[in-house]
């Protein structure tokens, strides 16, 4: 595949602030301009839904395009699971199943903080979520441990457990190789993650039930199946909760 030339100019003032920013994240400014004109491509094209963005996501897996040129095995593996878990996120029909939900906004309600403060003692967790993931941040429908009702997806660890469909267990996530450069690491301190997604009965994954923190730690797999018998008894309360809607 031909490389296409371009030129972007930047003031000296945006120069050094891209400069400082790569360093921050350990790559060049080439690479962190690249990385961050796929992640507004991967934007656009989820929220159009176009079919070509599944294709261009699969293209650098299969090694039919030149996408991952010159980033490493590690470094390849991040970015197609953040691309992966933008596509996830702004999947027209899970945004339809999460927005029918009515639980978007809502405030805080006895039966999901029940399950958060469950999730925390049985995992001996500080912090534990019902978190949903919209398509351009995470809201929390019960928090405990924390005073924030949402943050933005790039501080989502959660979006990525939407996107396997499957439990999310991290250590350390300073040592994970998918989440070791998210914000959420350096600015509030999510060390230790363990999400269940939510899957509803036509198959979307809502959010999560996740505990965090801020120490590094092992989660048991009995924990872990605990966390899961939980998620489904929170599933049990969103369609209650749709039901009274």
């Amino acid at each position: 595949m031909p490389m296409r030339a371009t030129t972007v100019r930047f003031s000296e003032d945006l120069w050094r602030l891209l400069e400082r920013e790569a360093t921050r994240e350990g790559v060049s400014a080439a690479q962190f301009i690249r990385d961050a004109t796929v992640m507004r491509a991967a934007y656009a094209m989820g929220r159009r839904g176009d079919p070509e963005f599944e294709a261009g996501l699969q293209a650098p897996a299969n090694g039919n395009g030149d996408a991952d040129e010159g980033l490493s095995p590690a470094e390849a593996e991040q970015r197609r699971a953040l691309l992966a878990a933008a596509a996830a996120a702004r999947d027209p029909d899970r945004l339809a199943a999460l927005r029918a939900t009515g639980l978007l906004d809502s405030d805080p309600e006895p039966g999901f903080d029940r399950h958060a403060r469950l999730a925390a003692q049985m995992l001996n967790a500080p912090i534990a979520l019902v978190s949903l993931v919209d398509e351009d941040r995470q809201f929390f429908k019960s928090g405990l441990g924390v005073e924030e009702r949402e943050t933005p997806l790039s501080h989502s660890f959660c979006q990525h457990a939407v996107a396997r469909r499957e439990p999310l267990v991290v250590d350390d996530a300073r040592q994970h190789p998918i989440l070791k450069d998210n914000p959420a690491v350096r600015e509030m301190g999510a060390i230790a993650y363990a999400g269940v997604p939510l899957i509803d009965p036509a198959g979307h994954a809502l959010g999560t039930l996740c505990v965090l923190d801020s120490r590094p730690r092992q989660w048991s797999s009995h924990q872990v199946e605990l966390l899961a018998d939980l998620a489904e008894s929170v599933m049990s309360e969103i369609a209650l909760a749709k039901e009274r809607r």
